[in-house]
């Protein structure tokens, strides 16, 4: 059935689609986060907004295509569940990373599910489903604050960097780079008073 409607769009293949019910499995999860990476690729190249539920329409195929036969209303949901999580854990570790002198705070991927629990933050977070969204959304950072640049800049043939501070979690070996948006902000502006400097 897949390799029938795998190419087709358009709500007219829905009719042929079967979607998987119950919980979502790791690799249908990575599924998702690659489709949703390479939306926003595709629809900063095309330098157009498309109607939410077109967007969700072509992420749907691309899974589909991927092997995660998921509705357009089923991985919408399930975004909108990562975001909430990640943004939960991404504040955490801020928090780590920020605290100082007396006060200690234990990075979440140190910390067992029951004190996650106590602490509200999601239980069951996983390190390679963490590292993707932080990819996800530091090409997203890109594609929103960089169209609202100066003219002088947007036309510079050089994307300007993003700058992301590196923080350290461990697990079993594991790192990741947190962005923060306000760091980008910090470089852009360094990036106009110089170009202001030389002009």
């Amino acid at each position: 059935m897949d390799r029938l409607v795998s190419d087709q769009g358009g709500s007219s293949s829905n009719m042929f689609r079967d979607y998987r019910k119950g919980n979502w499995t790791v690799k249908e999860t990575m599924v998702l986060l690659e489709a949703k990476k390479m939306d926003d690729e595709r629809r900063m190249r095309r330098q157009e907004g498309k109607p939410t539920e077109l967007r969700w329409k072509w992420v749907e195929d691309y899974c589909w295509r991927n092997g995660c036969l998921r509705s357009q209303n089923q991985c919408n949901d399930k975004w909108d569940n990562l975001m909430r999580d990640f943004k939960k854990v991404r504040e955490y570790e801020r928090r780590v990373v920020e605290a100082s002198g007396e006060e200690i705070i234990r990075s979440y991927w140190k910390i067992e599910k029951n004190e996650r629990k106590e602490k509200n933050l999601p239980t069951n977070m996983l390190p390679e489903i963490y590292e993707a969204l932080v990819e996800v959304m530091d090409k997203k950072s890109q594609i929103v604050l960089l169209p609202s640049l100066p003219p002088t800049l947007q036309q510079q043939s050089t994307p300007l960097p993003l700058l992301p501070i590196t923080t350290t979690v461990t697990q079993t070996d594991y790192t990741t780079n947190v962005p923060f948006t306000t760091i980008l902000i910090i470089a852009v502006s360094v990036q106009i008073h110089r170009q202001r400097k030389e002009e």
